[in-house]
């Protein structure tokens, strides 16, 4: 039963931590060609969503992930869909300080086009890495029987 509960915190906190980092990246994009004021505020809006969205929902996403590893004794480091699903997740966890710095710098510089290219490219990877870990998850699993 805490098996079950981990694992459906740990789902319900990827899907909300995934979604604000493809929103962050959103929000900056929304704010190429806009005067200054209006890129500062789409700067400033990203780093709200962050700070109090993604970076709580990755936590708990982590720490979700870590527990189940712990209530299971380790057990999921004898099947081999978890090593691709747990390099994924380091993936996505730099992704995530990337995007941070990224955000970071756009509110500090007050504009959002120096940083916008950079976060197409980063939202891509985002999504990327998302599907490439419920591949690992879901289709080497049924394959593998684990």
């Amino acid at each position: 039963m805490l098996l079950t509960i981990l694992l459906a915190t740990h789902v319900l906190s990827l899907l909300l931590w995934i979604g604000s980092l493809v929103s962050i990246t959103r929000v900056i994009t929304a704010g190429v060609g806009e005067e200054p004021a209006v890129q500062a505020k789409f700067a400033a809006l990203a780093r709200r969503i962050y700070r109090t969205v993604s970076s709580p929902w990755m936590g708990i996403a982590t720490i979700a992930g870590f527990a189940m590893i712990a209530v299971a004794k380790g057990a999921y480091f004898r099947f081999g869909w978890f090593h691709g699903k747990l390099t994924l997740a380091l993936v996505m966890l730099a992704l995530h300080f990337v995007l941070g710095a990224r955000v970071r710098a756009a509110e500090a510089a007050g504009r959002t086009d120096g940083v916008a290219p950079q976060m197409r490219l980063l939202q891509l990877g985002v999504l990327v890495a998302a599907a490439l870990a419920v591949l690992c998850v879901i289709v080497l699993k049924a394959m593998h029987g684990a």
